[in-house]
């Protein structure tokens, strides 16, 4: 055959495989729905294998479900009061990095991470909305350490203690939740994952 048939072969070749698989992907059915997993903005997140339900969303994403009202139902005592212990949690964490910042300026990891608890806050506030609970007032007031390296030390301290009131307290309380549960454990992990480490480092 000659060399220039041999060309002609292969490139009419390239393009019948190149053909095909674009006609696949194509006409593949997508799996991907929204979730109800936050960040720390309370926004659902793109998942490709959870579908937005009226249990599990939150915020805009509650907009996806058909006949989805505001408030979504009532919350049980244990339910409530775990949501009003993590976000009063919340409040103590930015109290305290803030005083940190108005005492030894704006330092690295206290000022990213203050940002990062009014997130966490917002997000936990979008619960209460969804339900039609009051939010409880932020009153908390903290006094700063003496040293850049002591507060390091109460960040550190703080992150270890945050995660473990999620994981052994407030997840356990809200399990029939699942868009409780999901925020819950966002945060839990941002604090030992994130938090944690950024402090450490710090100390």
């Amino acid at each position: 055959m000659a060399m220039g048939s041999k060309l002609v072969l292969v490139g009419a070749t390239t393009l019948l495989i190149g053909g095909l698989v674009g006609f696949r992907l194509a006409n593949q059915p997508s799996s991907m729905t929204f979730d109800d997993q936050t960040g720390g903005n309370g926004k659902g997140q793109m998942n490709q294998n959870q579908s937005v339900t009226r249990e599990n969303c939150l915020a805009d994403d509650c907009l996806l479900v058909d006949g989805m009202e505001y408030p979504a139902g009532t919350l049980p005592t244990e339910v409530k009061e775990a949501l009003d212990e993590a976000i009063l949690d919340e409040y103590k964490a930015r109290a305290t990095y803030e005083a940190v910042i108005a005492s030894f300026g704006s330092n690295r990891p206290f000022s990213m991470i203050v940002g990062a608890e009014s997130q966490h806050i917002a997000s936990l506030e979008a619960i209460y909305d969804k339900y039609g609970e009051s939010v409880p007032a932020d009153t908390i007031s903290v006094t700063a350490p003496k040293t850049l390296e002591e507060a390091c030390q109460i960040g550190v301290d703080a992150e270890i203690a945050n995660a473990a009131l999620y994981q052994d307290t407030l997840i356990p309380a809200v399990v029939d939740y699942p868009d409780i549960t999901a925020v819950f454990t966002s945060l839990m992990n941002a604090s030992s994952e994130k938090h944690l480490p950024a402090f450490e480092r710090c100390n």
